[in-house]
């Protein structure tokens, strides 16, 4: 067995004569009661079968017991009234609140509570502060309307509650103590010291027993590492005797809970502790639990639940569709990814439960997408089957049902229990917590929600009904004060928060984050209580002396029950340096490393049976075998990344798709090629064009402009409204009239293609392209491609021209084109950037007395040189993570999780210490 975490010899006789023994929580009152119950169980003279339990409580439960035992009595302090509850508090503080007609009443309720708590701690009651400032005004006009609240539901709060316990002691109603024992408090509110003194005449404080114990003093460069060394101490420390009780004290445990529970897991994993333990699968308890609210089940029950309120984000309809308590679990992950595709498309940031549905039911709503998907993808075919199957399925019938019952149920207003009732039926309907059998933790979720439920359930005494949207909110702040904390084994390894811990005693103890900022706690003024009078009281945080008195008392505390302690700060806070706390000052600083420096990723990456580097060469690209997409963008990828290139054409990686306010870039440009691709199909040349009298061509710009918008509405929601699609009109008339003036001062020409396909072949690799417009100017031709962002010549130069789109056009034409250009529309900076063999841009920069033709023929077979070398080390299957082109890799940054470009130093730096490769024969991966 462990050591117990008391010393219980400390409160032997006290048991023994039957003595009231009050602890600050129930957690210390708790692990006294085990530690007597184990030393019964060792004492051969006694029998462990049966043995009465020690009277051990926290302060709070035995309050609580001794208001039910009036209560029992049926006493006239107490008849007819009833201790208000958290939940039942809230509403009614929200109702004091919501008379004075502040924003956001909801953020006050807490404050207000608190600090009508902290009074009658003290007490003192709302009358006796003093002050004419608006807060304490507001705070006075609120307890106020609390109180009358209280008092028309025959209600009271807690510590109302205790000031009646305390004349129960006082009228004999409530049998005196002969004598009672505080352990464990640092301090105690007037309220309840002066009740504890009424139930005895006879008070004593137990003292930890000091001793001659080892205390050190360890610097830690930040947080991070500090924790990581805690951690990986602990774990070395049980790894050499397992028997012994381990203690990490974090103070902001609550604020960093899910940090703390991976960065101790991944240590004790690292050194195998649980090999030591003789089967155990508990190694560490963390004292800290979850709001109910946060844990998986219960977070995807209320998601669902939520659902229904109006529209919900599109990331929580992503969230039902995988998660595993829902009915969506059992729908082929094929269809779910479809479903994901889908809803991305429509580019909306939220969805009503109508709205998801129809978007993600396989009908004809649907097979439309589908159908586009299947010119590009074979694979299209298997998955319209698919979800023509599922059509017909019954696995999606509860959605449908869903539908239907939301309208006819959803703005009702009913009591508590029946909203009770009906969110059970629907979580129900929708599968909720899924098919599959649940583990240990998801079943005590479950219980936990239960109970919740019958708390929710209880709200009816409230008497009133309400509609969804506020019995929801009632179910998510129940949720979210309910605090779960998994039943567990004991554990050799405990980590505690800095009150928590205090009483407690350890073999070994390690406290972090000692500070000077942090310890002793800093002083923070309650908001709605003048400054002066929370000092007059001593109330707390509101003197740096009375942090203090706590912070000496529960280091002394923590020193006396641990045979060693250890005390660490982080020197560093980001960029701000700190100080260790001047209460550890006098504790000498380790001048011998307690664990070796811990690595800064989790230690699995370093064992080789989970990180292998391998020579590794891709495989060949084969038309036969395999069919790409994307045009230009091919050799431009390749350019940047060659293995983003691999990537994306090859394995068919491609971003998700992310809702975008308005347009996005791309629906602008898309909208800007329609629009003149609709113009020159109708002008035709630019005399038309410079026929045109200023008011024809107005006219004909913005009926051309209108009609694209309105055409494209139903693609785009935001184009349906008259006030948007007015102002998108207005940006569009002013950028076009700016572009076709740059467009008159060229010399004649006739358009002779508009969106033209092409095709371009580097031996076994072929290219689809599509041409925006070819000009004809005299006898020669002209390339040109619109771009409504900046774009520069120099783009296309070089020996992996970034932007190979344009050299692409030219090689693919026939006969050759004279030239090529982007037109860059842009407000601002409108221009031709391009290059010719006749100089038709006025923009184009030449070289003096140089021969254009020869000049534009060298261009050309440069860049027939530079993308043959580019198409070839597609086809070969070269695909290294070499970054040519930073700006342009940093756009692409889906691909960091297949690219690992963020690891490249670490793995080079493997590679050239332990497995040398010759660069040549293949790629590192």
């Amino acid at each position: 067995m462990l050591p117990a975490l008391i010393n219980i010899s400390l409160f032997r006789d006290a048991i023994e004569r039957d003595c009231l023994i009050l602890t600050p929580n129930q957690r210390l009152a708790a692990k006294i009661i085990q530690a007597w119950g184990e030393q019964i169980c060792e004492d051969p003279t006694q029998s462990c079968s049966a043995w009465k339990q020690p009277r051990v409580y926290s302060v709070d439960h035995w309050l609580k017991a001794c208001w039910d035992e009036l209560q029992d009595q049926n006493h006239e302090l107490v008849r007819g009234l009833a201790i208000v509850g958290a939940q039942q508090s809230h509403y009614y503080w929200e109702r004091a609140i919501a008379d004075d007609g502040l924003e956001q009443p909801v953020n006050f309720v807490k404050l207000a509570g608190d600090t009508l708590k902290t009074l009658e701690n003290w007490n003192l009651s709302p009358e006796q502060v003093p002050g004419e400032n608006p807060s304490v005004e507001y705070f006075k006009r609120w307890c106020s309307r609390f109180d009358e609240l209280l008092r028309r539901n025959k209600l009271l709060t807690t510590q109302r509650s205790w000031q009646l316990v305390k004349q129960g002691f006082e009228r004999a109603a409530l049998p005196p103590e002969a004598e009672i024992m505080v352990y464990g408090f640092q301090s105690t509110p007037p309220l309840q010291a002066a009740l504890i003194s009424s139930a005895s005449n006879q008070v004593i404080s137990l003292d930890s027993i000091s001793g001659d114990n080892e205390a050190l003093r360890v610097e830690a460069e930040d947080s991070q590492q500090e924790l990581r060394l805690a951690a990986s101490w602990a774990a070395q420390e049980l790894h050499n005797n397992p028997k012994q009780r381990i203690g990490i004290v974090v103070p902001e445990l609550n604020n960093s809970l899910q940090r703390v529970a991976r960065v101790v897991n991944e240590a004790l994993n690292s050194v195998e502790v649980g090999a030591n333990t003789e089967g155990s699968e508990i190694i560490a308890n963390i004292s800290a639990g979850t709001a109910l609210r946060d844990t998986p089940m219960i977070n995807s029950a209320l998601l669902m639940i939520g659902l229904l309120k109006d529209k919900r984000p599109l990331s929580e309809w992503l969230q039902l569709l995988y998660s595993p308590y829902s009915t969506f679990d059992q729908l082929p992950l094929r269809f779910r990814a479809d479903s994901e595709i889908v809803l991305r498309k429509r580019n909306r940031f939220d969805f009503s439960l109508s709205q998801f549905i129809t978007a993600v039911t396989p009908d004809h709503n649907q097979r439309g997408e589908v159908d586009a998907a299947m010119e590009a993808d074979s694979d299209a075919n298997s998955a319209l089957s698919e979800l023509t199957n599922l059509s017909q399925s019954a696995a999606l019938k509860p959605l449908r049902v869903l539908r239907d019952y939301e309208r006819r149920q959803i703005n009702s207003q009913q009591s508590f229990a029946a909203w009770g009732d009906f969110f059970a039926t629907y979580l129900a309907d929708l599968g909720w917590p899924g098919k599959r059998t649940v583990n240990s933790l998801e079943y005590q979720q479950r219980q936990h929600w239960n109970r919740l439920l019958e708390q929710f359930t209880g709200l009816d005494n409230l008497g009133i009904k309400v509609g969804f949207s506020s019995a929801f909110k009632h179910l998510q702040q129940l949720a979210q004060d309910s605090v779960f904390h998994p039943q567990t084994a004991d554990a050799p390894l405990q980590i505690l928060g800095l009150l928590e811990g205090s009483g407690l005693r350890f073999d070994q103890l390690w406290i972090v984050d000692m500070h000077s900022q942090n310890f002793p706690a800093s002083v923070a003024i309650n908001q709605l209580l003048p400054a002066e009078f929370q000092r007059l009281h001593q109330m707390p945080h509101s003197l740096p002396e009375r942090e203090l008195d706590i912070a000496n008392k529960l280091l002394q505390e923590y020193k006396n029950n641990s045979r060693r302690l250890i005390v660490s700060y982080p020197k560093m806070r980001g960029e701000e340096q700190l100080d260790p706390s001047p209460l550890i000052s006098d504790i000498a600083l380790g001048k011998e490393q307690l664990v070796a420096s811990p690595e800064p990723h989790p230690p699995w990456l370093y064992q080789d049976y989970q990180c292998q580097l391998l020579a590794d060469q891709a495989p060949p690209y084969s038309p036969k075998l395999e069919t790409i997409r994307g045009g230009s963008n091919l050799l431009k990828n390749q350019s940047i990344c060659p293995f983003n290139a691999f990537a994306s054409h090859r394995l068919k990686a491609e971003p998700l798709e992310e809702p975008t306010q308005g347009l996005s870039a791309m629906d602008r440009g898309s909208l800007l090629h329609e629009i003149l691709f609709r113009l020159w199909g109708i002008w035709k040349s630019s005399s038309t064009l410079q026929g045109l009298t200023d008011a024809e061509l107005q006219t004909q710009l913005a009926a051309t402009i209108k009609e694209a918008l309105t055409e494209s509405a139903p693609h785009h929601p935001i184009l349906r409204g008259d006030r948007f699609r007015g102002l998108e009109q207005q940006r569009l008339e002013k950028l076009l009239a700016q572009w076709l003036e740059e467009e008159k001062l060229r010399p004649p020409f006739e358009v002779v293609e508009l969106e033209s396909k092409n095709r371009v072949r580097f031996g076994d690799l072929e290219i689809n392209l599509r041409l925006d417009r070819v000009d004809k100017i005299a006898d020669k031709l002209l390339i040109i491609d619109y771009k409504s962002g900046a774009v520069k010549e120099s783009s296309w130069s070089g020996s992996r021209p970034v932007d190979p789109q344009l050299p692409l056009y030219v090689l693919a034409s026939k006969p050759q084109a004279n030239g090529c250009a982007f037109a860059q529309i842009k407000g601002g900076k409108i221009k031709f950037v391009g290059s010719t063999d006749s100089k038709f841009l006025a923009s184009e920069k030449v070289i003096a007395n140089a021969d254009l033709s020869q000049q534009w023929a060298e261009q050309i077979d440069a860049w027939q040189t530079a993308l043959n070398n580019l198409a070839d080390e597609f086809v070969r299957g070269h695909a290294s993570v070499e970054v040519y082109d930073q700006t342009q890799f940093g756009y692409q940054d889906y691909l960091l999780p297949l690219n690992r470009w963020s690891e490249e130093a670490d793995i080079n730096a493997e590679v050239a210490s332990s497995m040398p490769l010759p660069t040549s024969s293949g790629e590192i991966s």
